[in-house]
């Protein structure tokens, strides 16, 4: 049933733009929605459809702060009548929201095809059967006490309150006899891959990391990576308050990982950034942890390869009399924060172990990365050295772009130029508020998008809005940021937009 399928996708842009609620406290309604997949789906995605609860009315307060937020929800809500035959949202669809809908896979391989199954329950049995009316769907049969229904290819099932929909018979077959049955996925599965997330949400999607690695032939030697191989699900939860949207995720692990596994350093403590109006600022904590992980990732996967890594380390500590595990990537244990424009300018600043040894092992290792970086396929590169207390090496090549990089006041710096060289050297790094973990990103958004607009808007075909239409647009945008934590049982993270 196509139209049901677009006014399902509809429906949902809907309600995100029209900020019409969110409470899956019933429970019940999720577990018989998500009985109609199998034990082991590798993708359900929840939708909250309280349209009269408080996630949507904090979304709505939200779209409200923009000026074109009304004409927004007006065509969608347009769009919502077109692709659906006439469905008017208020009059047919409203009356049948209220609980969660789910949009789950079957198999990994339903994923890539995008053969979904979709299902929910109504309020009640008389406003399902309303919208049913007013769809005007082909009935085709029936199958394990639900009726069936076709419309231009695709298929759906109505039995008492509950809706589900399928891209084929045979798929919607399937689900409705796996509800009847014992083996299916239920909500204490989907609860277990998000605790500790937002319960109340506008979307909560759950994810089995493990099946979806497991079939992907390609993965594997990258399964070979213990960390990786310990992954079992994820679990991410969208919610809204009144000044920002929250995006909360868990990756959890089981197995007998220790500290050293962990792609990033353990523990809640969180690097500054550095702030530069319309950049992203980033901030790690123990950059030598996210080497060491990457290198005992290489060494899992590739072997060969590590070995000649491995070898050429080797012969450039023998060579420069220095040790690049410990008078470089060694010294890289405090905070790393850095900075990116869009344009790709770029810089780095790094807290250090014992300054003066990094300074002499730079003294030693930078008359090698010309030739180093030429073999690596970076072309033909000029090396330029200090000149005065507070030079910098310069890495450059004929046709433009260079690496600037030196210890200037006992920090390690590492740009794209001089001129930001020399000021992420002076710049005092400021923390990210309610920040946990040990990698961190930040960005004022209203200065970040105005400066996507300006610099790529006419390659997505966006008009020119002008300084002040584009201020308009941006306006209500706040901060952007983000951080992640590590633990040997699970990554966890949060992504927040803030709102004026």
């Amino acid at each position: 049933m196509r139209r049901l399928l677009a006014t399902a996708v509809v429906v949902s842009a809907v309600l995100a733009a029209a900020g019409c609620g969110g409470d899956d406290d019933s429970g019940s309604p999720l577990d018989e929605a998500l009985a109609y997949l199998p034990e082991d789906t590798p993708l359900a995605i929840v939708l909250d459809t309280d349209v009269d609860g408080e996630q949507y009315k904090a979304l709505g307060s939200l779209v409200d702060r923009f000026p074109f937020g009304d004409q927004v929800t007006g065509n969608l809500l347009r769009q919502l009548e077109q692709s659906s035959g006439g469905i008017d949202f208020d009059d047919d669809v409203k009356p049948a929201l209220g609980n969660p809908l789910v949009l789950g896979a079957p198999s990994v391989a339903a994923i890539d095809s995008n053969d979904f199954v979709l299902a929910v329950q109504a309020m009640n049995e008389e406003t399902l059967d309303d919208l049913i009316d007013e769809l005007k769907p082909t009935k085709v049969g029936g199958a394990s006490g639900a009726t069936l229904y076709e419309d231009r290819g695709t298929f759906a099932a109505v039995e008492d309150d509950m809706l589900v929909v399928g891209n084929d018979e045979s798929g919607l077959r399937q689900a409705l006899q796996r509800a009847d049955g014992d083996d299916h996925f239920d909500e204490d599965s989907f609860d277990e891959a998000l605790n500790g997330l937002p319960e109340s949400a506008l979307t909560r999607i759950y994810a089995d990391l493990e099946a979806v690695l497991t079939d992907d032939p390609g993965s594997i030697d990258v399964r070979k990576v213990q960390w990786i191989g310990a992954l079992r699900t994820l679990g991410i939860a969208a919610r809204a308050e009144d000044d920002r949207i929250d995006v909360d995720f868990r990756a959890r692990t089981e197995g007998d990982l220790s500290d050293e596994d962990l792609p990033i350093a353990p523990g809640d403590e969180a690097p500054p950034i550095v702030e530069r109006k319309g950049e992203i600022g980033f901030g790690v904590r123990n950059l030598a942890h996210i080497v060491r992980f990457g290198e005992s990732a290489g060494q899992a996967i590739d072997p060969a390869g590590f070995g000649d890594y491995a070898q050429a380390k080797r012969t450039i500590d023998r060579q420069l009399g220095v040790s690049l595990d410990d008078d470089l990537i060694g010294q890289l244990t405090g905070n790393v924060s850095a900075s990116v424009s869009i344009d790709g300018g770029f810089g780095v600043r790094a807290e250090l172990k014992d300054p003066r040894t990094v300074e002499r092992t730079l003294g030693r290792v930078a008359d090698v990365l010309p030739s180093f970086a030429e073999g690596a396929g970076f072309g033909q590169v000029r090396l330029s050295k200090p000149s005065g207390d507070e030079g910098f090496y310069v890495l450059s090549q004929p046709g433009g772009g260079a690496v600037v990089f030196g210890v200037v006041d006992d920090v390690l710096v590492v740009a794209s130029d001089a001129r930001r060289a020399r000021d992420l050297a002076g710049e005092e790094p400021v923390a990210v508020p309610g920040a946990s973990g040990s990698v961190v990103a930040g960005a004022d958004a209203e200065r970040l998008v105005s400066t996507l607009l300006e610099e790529f808007g006419s390659a997505f075909s966006i008009p020119d809005l002008g300084a002040l239409g584009t201020g308009l647009l941006t306006r209500p945008l706040a901060e952007l940021n983000g951080s992640v934590s590590a633990g040997t049982d699970e990554l966890r993270g949060r992504f927040r937009l803030g709102f004026d």
